[in-house]
């Protein structure tokens, strides 16, 4: 039986970048912006997630209405690497807020 031409799909999570020193570039195609992460951080807030997934959990920092982000993993080149600007997580803020109940007396 010969072998059907569909893709075949195999994950590749975010601990595979680390290995190869790839990052992940992110770009709002409704407001143009484009920001380039270390797949270490993206770890920490998302997990070892697949890259591909990545694009319906990130949400446009200008507003949540922009639709699906474009997520690519990419390999620096030597003329890139010169200017390029990485987003590099400094902590992560939890908000607490407090639901009260009443109980009857």
């Amino acid at each position: 039986m010969p072998e059907t031409y569909a893709p075949k799909h195999r994950d590749y999570p975010l601990s595979k970048l680390n290995d190869t020193m790839r990052l992940v570039r992110v770009r709002c195609r409704y407001c143009k912006r484009l920001h380039n992460y270390a797949p270490s951080d993206l770890i920490q807030i998302f997990g070892d997630v697949d890259v591909d997934s990545l694009a319906f959990r990130i949400k446009c920092e200008n507003g949540k209405d922009h639709g699906r982000l474009e997520v690519e993993a990419f390999v620096p080149t030597g003329r890139e690497a010169v200017g390029l600007r990485i987003r590099r997580l400094v902590a992560i803020k939890i908000n607490r807020v407090p639901i009260w109940r009443e109980d009857p007396a």
